[in-house]
């Protein structure tokens, strides 16, 4: 990883190093005549000693943000003129005065590529000493019943996770107990090249499963995972989620961060601030297997500040819908940050690809947004669920995991019934308002090919503006069509709103 340490004397000189870390020195006196093309893109960088904000500015390209440690010392001395740069770049303050400990944390937390994946619920196997009632609520948990005084094993997963030396592990078991249940999370090391040389094992509480587990051990192995529940009541055991951790500087990517709900469902978002000027672009991810943030690149070229949001639940994600708590903590964090940037919800794009395209219409039907781009939409998910049978028999069997949640918070109401409750809040109060849709759907989708339509017709008679283009194919057909499409037109939105607003780009 590439470091760059802006300040007086070079660290490098006198601190003892991580073998992986390349180290790059700017002197603070000297740093207005630093060219951020030869110094190149930093993974992190410190900065230890004041130095003139013409010397920060210069190294501009060189720093991204949530990667920028300032001294704590130098709070007051970064006053006011510096508080853009800052903002843009995100920067934290953190005590400098340990030089080796830092130097040696920097890999640990600022590595370049993100990493998530589960141990699905079909991974997991019952204790063949457990001998009650047991079920699958499809690929979303598995649930028995559980009558015991001393706590026991109930589940272990049948899959290892790998695990290097050199990246701690976060793990996060989804899991609902009732009242009178109480669950433990055993984790065992096993060391490579042995089936049973366990190197370690622990067993960790329920109260201390209110956090990311972290494992961070000096010997790189496989982790063998189990559940031990002790008391009486029902159980339900979803997936086991394991992700590279950054001890503090975020989930996924640097500035990441987590929602929970009290059913243990999460959702991630990330914040870049662009510019800081309107408007703040938000971009639900699709439907993604591996976890972790989509789009920051194409997000990012556009200049402006911007949210991602991804939905780690189920095989690639529960399409945004959640508990009351989830739904409504995520609407929080949207309108927290279009406060914190000085915004209105007006100033708002939402965007998304697919599933992402549903987390936008939803949320931003919540939301009074100045426009929403989505691309190959789905809108009727009772829908999509109706022409699994027929339409695609045996494929993307999450819709009805999506479905079942939806009809077990409604006492099992039928599918059409959830889709009379989306149409509901398409076309009811407050719905979209002045907020313009744009789409781009494929003309034979095998999803919900209905999707412009549907919408079309709920807006009827409403002042919001839907603008759609038809693409040849399938779901996943001309995928690169429908990307270029979406860039395309946020640009254009994105000018056009600047023209509207005087806001220079």
């Amino acid at each position: 990883m590439r470091v760059l340490q802006i300040g007086r004397d070079d660290w490098s000189a006198s601190t003892p190093l991580p073998a992986d870390v390349e180290w790059s020195f700017v002197e603070a006196d000297g740093a207005a005549g630093a060219d951020a093309d030869l110094v190149g893109r930093a993974d992190v960088t410190v900065v230890d000693s004041r130095c003139d904000l013409a010397g920060l500015t210069a190294l501009d390209a060189s720093i991204a943000p949530h990667t920028l440690l300032v001294g704590r010392n130098l709070a007051a001395a970064f006053d006011d003129t510096y508080r853009t740069f800052l903002a843009r770049k995100a920067a934290t303050y953190e005590d400098l005065s340990d030089r080796e400990r830092l130097a040696a944390s920097l890999p640990r937390r600022f590595f370049a590529r993100q990493f998530g994946q589960k141990l699905q619920v079909r991974k997991a196997m019952l204790s063949p000493f457990h001998r009650a009632d047991w079920w699958y609520e499809g690929s979303s948990c598995l649930g028995t019943t559980v009558e015991s005084d001393a706590m026991r094993q109930l589940v272990i997963w049948k899959e290892n996770i790998e695990y290097r030396s050199d990246r701690a592990l976060e793990l996060w078991p989804e899991f609902v107990a009732d009242p009178g249940c109480e669950v433990e999370l055993g984790v065992q090391l096993i060391r490579s090249g042995t089936a049973d040389g366990i190197v370690s094992q622990r067993r960790y509480t329920q109260a201390e499963l209110a956090e990311p587990i972290v494992v961070a051990e000096p010997t790189s192995g496989y982790l063998s995972c189990s559940l031990f529940v002790k008391g009486t009541g029902t159980v339900r055991v979803g997936p086991l989620h394991y992700r590279h951790s950054r001890w503090g500087s975020g989930q996924f990517l640097p500035g990441g961060q987590r929602i929970v709900d009290s059913r243990r469902e999460e959702l991630f978002y990330y914040f870049h601030p662009g510019n800081l000027k309107p408007p703040l672009n938000i971009y639900f991810a699709g439907y993604r297997p591996a976890e972790g943030f989509e789009g920051s690149l194409m997000m990012a070229g556009l200049g402006h500040p911007f949210l991602l949001v991804t939905d780690p639940r189920l095989e690639g994600g529960r399409f945004y819908l959640g508990s009351e708590e989830l739904e409504s903590t995520l609407l929080e964090v949207i309108r927290s940050h279009v406060d914190r940037l000085g915004f209105r919800e007006q100033d708002v794009i939402l965007s998304g690809l697919s599933m992402g395209s549903f987390g936008a219409l939803y949320y931003g039907s919540q939301l009074d947004a100045h426009a929403i781009i989505a691309g190959k939409p789905i809108v009727d998910l009772g829908y999509v669920a109706e022409r699994g049978r027929l339409v695609r028999p045996h494929e993307f069997l999450t819709i009805f995991d999506v479905v079942n949640f939806w009809r077990h918070g409604q006492d099992g109401a039928t599918v059409d019934a959830f889709t009379k409750e989306l149409l509901a809040r398409w076309s009811g109060d407050p719905g979209f308002g002045d907020t313009r849709i744009l789409m781009a759907y494929m003309e034979q989708d095998d999803y919900d090919d209905d999707a412009y339509y549907t919408l079309l017709r709920s807006q009827t008679g409403k002042r919001t503006t839907v603008i759609a283009r038809g693409y040849q194919g399938r779901h996943n057909d001309d995928s690169a069509s429908i990307v270029t499409w979406f860039v395309n037109q946020y640009k254009r939105v994105i000018a056009e709103y600047g023209r509207s607003h005087d806001v220079g780009q």
